[in-house]
């Protein structure tokens, strides 16, 4: 079996699908839901990687839904080999992230709609983070008392010009809107954003300079470089 290299995300999250026989998954991974016929599912890596999970006994009478894009899942990896993928996986959990899209943003209204609540971001947290044309994943925290109110979307905005930007990188800004849920203890969740519909703009740069605006430390610019094509 080829080497598997990634970044582990256990440290931040606590399982649920450990039992008390010492049955515990062995890895964490941030991915792409994909389904298949029947019923039946595979999950994607953000480098293109494959991973079927022929054992799901321990995950029985899940389906995938339509809005379920991203999800850490929690595995086991199997030697037998499985045609057409990278990864054959024995599937322990499945945490759903939230998935949102990205936009361009030419008038006030429509910027006003989007909303402009304050999201924590620390840099020892860049690590979590994962850049590539199809997804922007991010750590990000917020205070929260009903997690459903919440969305984020990330835009190229036309109205308003950044006071930060870099020479062959494409401006973008993180909108969070909390819809009154402002109040709360602050808890760290992941987030993606799809890129796909910001393709046209992204053509040709190198990546991204991402406006934040945060609780703390006011607004920060953060700089991802796209991922080398191989």
């Amino acid at each position: 079996m080829k080497k598997f290299g990634f970044i582990l995300f256990a440290a931040l999250f606590i399982s649920a699908c450990n039992n008390d026989e010492g049955d515990y998954p062995g890895y964490s991974l941030i991915t792409s839901i994909k389904s298949l016929d029947n019923g039946d599912y595979y999950f994607q890596r953000d480098n293109g990687q494959t991973l079927y999970p022929s054992d799901k006994s321990r995950m029985q009478g899940y389906t995938p839904k339509d809005e379920h894009k991203r999800a850490i899942v929690w595995f086991n990896l199997l030697e037998e080999p499985v045609s057409g993928y990278d990864y054959n996986i024995a599937l322990y959990g499945i945490d759903i992230i939230y998935s949102g899209t990205s936009q361009v943003v030419n008038t006030q209204e429509e910027l006003d709609k989007l909303g402009n609540n304050p999201t924590s971001f620390m840099t020892d947290y860049l690590r979590y983070s994962n850049f590539t044309k199809e997804w922007l994943t991010l750590y990000v925290g917020y205070p929260v008392s009903d997690n459903s109110k919440h969305s984020f979307t990330l835009i190229v905005n036309n109205v308003e010009a950044p006071e930060e930007t870099n020479e062959g990188y494409l401006d973008v800004e993180l909108r969070h809107n909390a819809d009154g849920d402002i109040h709360g203890y602050t808890y760290w969740y992941y987030i993606s954003l799809d890129m796909t519909p910001l393709a046209e703009q992204l053509e040709g740069k190198k990546g991204i300079t991402l406006k934040i605006q945060t609780q703390q430390n006011g607004t920060k610019y953060l700089k991802f470089d796209l991922p080398e094509e191989k």
